[in-house]
């Protein structure tokens, strides 16, 4: 039975939340920023919310009868890689709803394709890794739903993804885990190591996917690689633990001998070192990581947001990161070639993606965002297993928040904008046809001219390109751009300590407080729909018919339809 009154009063609490309230807190009010017009962060629906209500049903299903789970994707570029505002808008559903979680959802080891992990959990690997993204020039791998994949033939391969590294109290406990990746020859698999035990998963060939079940449900994810031929596996690991260990004592040599001849240039300016040219030619690559000449090549996670990353438009930095991964590509072949092993190809595996789920009722909320993306990031071509891995989630909601870096040029094609949204949204589509749509419009944004910041007038001209598509669909909008205070707010969010110098992103304080606007519309615009439920009869017991009949009662009058919370602004 629907007890409507009851979830008005959760709604409100959760709407009303004040600093002190627990849990999920909002720790930033809005209303004190007096460059935000708060009166904005509504949900708008253009053509009304009737696509909206398998989702609100879904949603009653779980909140009234604690049944079922909903499914949210949240997809954009570096907003959603850093996992900041989606972020903190998983951890308000996880937290305020009954149910709790459905599983933490699509997860990857970034800190193996070296650039930042997500800040809602923590990765670390081990070995020897490349790596294709969708926003890389030249992608040599399949790519998925994530639009990133590593690829390793290092023996001592394995990734650990650890989902409450960060949660005071825990939150994530994975009952099974889908690996997504592939051999190359089929000569190695994926195994899930629980209590030092190595579980070895169920492959499903049609989707390139390995099923695993743990004992018990887990909340830290290790997965080694392990080779068919395992006296082979064995011996390379040696191998190159040995190669790396000579080449780190080479590295150091060099390095002693580069300060010795740097003191010796100092004291004679005139005095060329005989050793000069040879320390030069036996140096690095230029823009090799560090830790791959640790003895067991481990690496800790980059967790922190666009740590160790370009500027996200910096289009100069990323060529140079391109580079540098190709330049430690030839490292690795180098490192693991030898006379007696060159003919024999060691064994490869690839890994596009891992989705951790629940059998538990509540709400699984997923981020997938690339630095740098934008909407074409995601087309057939780059990631052509987007929909073979995206049906495995089949989410109930999409939030639609790419468009910065399709925005951020000289020239804004608004036409081929919403051309390359339509595209992107019929892939979706293909896997879940009704799905309720939200458009998150852009953020306003300044460019760097030379040394100098100047606005970016595009802004308004892509918010009318999210309306457009809106109407077309039949979806939601959530006006980013004109809710912060349009044209030229950016550098006030940047003066309140909101947003990141270079006037594109914003920084913790800013996400936090974008997050807890999101919810809060979205949670007005569900409180909607459930003032407008009818109240339900109530059920009349069956008479007893051993004891003599009773004076019939006045019956209690019943409300048509549930009371009706607190004003709210009216959808547009």
């Amino acid at each position: 039975m629907k007890f409507v009154a009851a979830l008005l009063l959760l709604v409100s609490v959760m709407v009303c939340a004040r600093p002190t309230d627990k849990p999920g807190v909002y720790s930033t009010n809005a209303e004190k920023y007096d460059f935000i017009d708060t009166s904005l962060n509504i949900i708008q629906f253009p053509k009304g919310d009737a696509k909206f209500q398998p989702l609100f049903n879904k949603l009653d299903t779980l909140v009234f009868e604690n049944r079922g789970q909903v499914k949210i994707l949240h997809i954009g570029g570096s907003h959603l890689q850093a996992d900041v505002i989606s972020g903190r808008i998983r951890e308000h559903f996880v937290k305020e709803y009954p149910g709790a979680s459905a599983g933490r959802g699509f997860i990857f080891p970034y800190s193996a394709a070296r650039t930042n992990t997500p800040s809602s959990y923590a990765s670390k690997y081990q070995g020897i890794w490349d790596r294709s993204m969708n926003i890389m020039r030249e992608v040599n791998k399949p790519l998925g739903l994530l639009g990133i994949a590593v690829s390793t033939s290092d023996p001592r391969a394995e990734i650990t993804l650890l989902l409450n590294k960060y949660n005071t109290t825990p939150i994530w406990n994975e009952s099974s885990i889908r690996l997504f990746g592939y051999s190359d020859s089929n000569n190695v698999v994926p195994v899930l190591k629980v209590d030092s035990i190595e579980i070895e998963g169920i492959h499903d060939t049609a989707s390139h996917s390995y099923v695993f079940t743990p004992p018990h449900p887990i909340d830290t994810i290790q997965i080694a690689f392990r080779w068919t031929d395992t006296t082979y596996q064995s011996s390379m690991s040696q191998f190159v633990t040995d190669s790396l260990i000579q080449d780190s004592i080479t590295r150091v040599q060099d390095s002693i001998q580069h300060i010795q001849d740097s003191l010796e240039a100092l004291k004679n300016p005139k005095a060329k070192s005989s050793s000069s040219a040879k320390s030069s030619s036996s140096a690095a690559p230029v823009g090799v990581a560090k830790t791959d000449i640790l003895l067991n090549n481990s690496e800790v996670a980059l967790d922190s947001m666009f740590e160790g990353e370009c500027d996200v438009l910096d289009t100069a930095c990323l060529a140079m990161e391109e580079r540098r991964s190709l330049e430690e590509g030839k490292l690795v072949a180098d490192t693991l070639a030898s006379d007696s092993n060159k003919v024999r190809v060691r064994p490869r595996f690839t890994l596009t993606g891992l989705l951790t789920e629940t059998n538990a009722p509540g709400i699984s909320y997923t981020n997938v965002g690339i630095n740098g993306a934008r909407v074409p990031s995601y087309f057939e071509e780059i990631c052509p297993n987007f929909e073979n891995e995206l049906k495995f989630f089949k989410p109930d909601l999409v939030i639609f928040a790419i468009g910065i870096n399709d925005a951020n040029v000289e020239k804004f094609d608004a036409d081929g904008f919403r051309k390359n949204y339509e595209q992107l949204i019929a892939r979706i589509q293909k896997v879940s046809p009704n799905t309720a749509l939200i458009f998150e419009t852009n953020n306003d944004m300044y460019r760097k001219v030379k040394r100098r910041y100047v606005q970016h007038p595009v802004g308004e001209t892509a918010r009318k390109a999210f309306f457009q598509l809106a109407e077309k669909y039949g979806a939601g909008v959530w006006d980013k751009f004109s809710l912060m205070g349009g044209l030229g707010s950016m550098a006030q969010w940047e003066k309140a300590n909101l947003a990141k110098k270079d006037k594109v992103h914003f920084n913790l304080n800013g996400y936090h407080l974008l997050g807890d606007l999101f919810f809060k519309a979205f949670t007005q615009a569900y409180q909607e729909h459930v003032a407008a439920l009818p109240a339900l009869e109530p059920v009349t017991p069956a008479a007893d018919t051993t004891k003599p009949a009773a004076a019939p009662a006045k019956p209690a009058t019943v409300p048509a339809k549930a009371a009706t919370p607190a004003a709210a602004p009216a959808k547009k």
